[in-house]
């Protein structure tokens, strides 16, 4: 029996909080064997840890942190980043890791009033992952920091009138970032603050199908 490929979450968010890191992992859970890492001790070099953890596919987490906090571990972050795309290694950034990519290949980001809640976010182009240009999906945002535009080298998939960059991959290789939140349920009500004046019914969204076509398609460019 082959070996089922491995998938690496990079806990953005720990010590603080697991909850991001551990749906995405259950999204992924089905097709990949998940582990979950933690950043805040550092990389070292970036072919040195793809070497060590050799992993077929990576997804960043959020986190409250800031990309413009600039730590030592971050920054080895982007570098494995920059190698992921240089060796067409699937990798998805959620929020704080969609930022992440976008900063790895020199995007700018600005920041406005915190927004907390479930909105709708235009396709501006035809992507497995996202769907057809013009569709509309719905998606928990929780962030006050957001990409300025797409960095040299990626392609615009989502935008919405509070964020320019809602969603984005990169032009040759398998990079996504998403701005927004899709491994979201109505449980974050209990682990996040910001969320607990919402109700459960609130969390009507496409984010749980946007990970399923991202499972499928990660695990069918490693040949899963």
């Amino acid at each position: 029996m082959s070996r089922r490929p491995g998938l690496v979450v990079v806990s953005n968010d720990l010590p603080d909080s697991r909850y991001g890191a551990e749906r995405l992992a259950v999204a992924f859970g089905g097709l990949f064997d998940v582990r979950i890492t933690d950043p805040t001790p550092g990389f070292g070099d970036a072919a040195g840890w793809f070497g060590s953890e050799r992993p077929d596919a990576i997804v960043l987490s959020r986190t409250d942190r800031s990309v413009t906090d600039d730590l030592p571990w971050m920054r080895e972050e982007q570098a494995i980043v920059r190698l992921a795309a240089a060796r067409g290694t699937p990798l998805l950034g959620v929020c704080f890791g969609h930022q992440m990519i976008g900063a790895a290949f020199g995007g700018r980001l600005v920041r406005r009033e915190k927004r907390v809640g479930i909105f709708e976010v235009e396709v501006t182009g035809d992507d497995p992952l996202l769907g057809r240009e013009g569709s509309v999906l719905r998606a928990p945002e929780q962030h006050a920091e957001h990409l300025d535009g797409v960095p040299e080298g990626f392609i615009l998939l989502a935008r919405s009138p509070w964020c320019r960059v809602e969603a984005m991959r990169h032009a040759t290789a398998p990079l996504y970032g998403v701005q927004f939140h899709p491994c979201y349920t109505s449980d974050v009500i209990d682990e996040d603050e910001a969320w607990s004046s919402f109700e459960p019914s609130a969390f009507r969204h496409d984010g749980s199908a946007l990970l399923a076509r991202a499972a499928r398609r990660f695990a069918a460019l490693v040949g899963a």
